[in-house]
C-alpha cells in the first residue's frame, strides 16, 4: 500500500557494462562476472522524463556507491540499465508498471554521469543519466531516402527500418489522409518524422479537419499523432 503521494516500488535495477556483464563480489571478495550487476540497494532517487516535445524517454538514478563500482564494472558511459518500477496502490497491476528490463528488451542506456561526490572515504555518490536506446541512434544514422504514399506508412518505415531508428517499440500512430512523395534530404530519423509530421493530415477526427502531428515517446511506446487526438 503507498504511504504517501508519489511513493514507488522499485523492484529490479541492474546495470550492464558494454560486455552484458556486471560485477559479483564472492564471500572471499573476488569479483566474479555474471549478467548484469543488481544495484537495487544503491538506489536512493529515480527521475523519469516524457514530454509530447521530445522524441524520447530520458531519466537519471542518484546512487550511493560503497563498493566502488564506478571503477570496478567500470562506468563508462556505454552501460545500460534494467530495470522495472510501479506504484504502491493496491489496484497494482503490471500493466501500470514502468518496465525496461532486458527481458522485455527495452533496456535504457547511460550516457553521462555527473554530480561525482566523495561522502567518505568508502562512500561516494554520483547521478546516472539515462535515455532510450532510440535517442542514442537518432545522433548516429542518417536517412537520404525518398517516400511516396501515406505519410503514416513512411514513418513506419522509418521507425522499424534496420539502417535509421531500428525499434522494436509499439508505435501507436493515427493515419494520415494524404499520400505524397518526398525526399529526405540527409536528416537524422526523427528530423526525418517531424519533416513529415508537419506535411501530414489526419484522418478526420470527429469530422474536424488538422494538420500537423507529433512524435514523442512515453514508457508505454512511442506515438505519432494529430494534434486533435491528443
Amino acid at each position: 500500500m503507498a504511504e504517501f503521494a508519489g511513493d514507488y516500488d522499485l523492484q529490479y535495477v541492474h546495470i550492464h557494462n558494454h560486455r552484458g556483464e556486471g560485477l559479483n563480489v564472492d564471500q572471499a571478495g573476488n569479483i566474479q562476472s555474471t549478467r548484469g550487476e543488481n544495484i537495487s540497494n544503491m538506489v536512493i532517487e529515480v527521475n523519469i522524463y516524457e514530454s509530447l516535445y521530445t522524441h524520447a524517454i530520458t531519466g537519471s538514478l542518484v546512487i550511493v556507491d560503497t563498493r566502488n563500482l564506478i571503477g570496478n564494472l567500470p562506468i563508462q558511459g556505454t552501460e545500460r540499465l534494467s530495470f522495472r518500477l510501479a506504484t504502491k496502490l493496491d489496484t497494482y497491476s503490471s500493466a501500470d508498471s514502468i518496465d525496461f528490463t532486458e527481458e522485455r528488451g527495452n533496456p535504457m542506456h547511460v550516457y553521462k554521469l555527473a554530480n561525482r561526490e566523495q561522502l567518505n572515504d568508502t562512500t561516494q555518490k554520483y547521478t546516472l543519466h539515462f535515455c532510450s536506446k532510440e535517442f542514442l541512434r537518432n545522433m548516429r544514422t542518417r536517412v537520404s531516402k525518398s517516400y511516396s504514399g501515406r505519410m503514416d506508412e513512411a514513418v513506419n518505415s522509418i521507425f522499424k527500418d534496420p539502417e535509421y531508428l531500428n525499434s522494436k517499440k509499439k508505435l501507436f500512430f493515427q493515419k494520415t489522409r494524404n499520400q505524397d512523395k518526398i525526399v529526405i534530404p540527409n536528416l537524422s530519423p526523427v528530423d526525418a518524422i517531424k519533416l513529415l509530421g508537419k506535411r501530414s493530415l489526419p484522418s478526420n477526427v470527429n469530422n474536424r479537419g488538422g494538420a500537423g502531428y507529433l512524435f514523442y515517446e512515453t514508457t508505454k511506446g512511442f506515438h505519432f499523432r494529430s494534434f486533435e487526438s491528443l
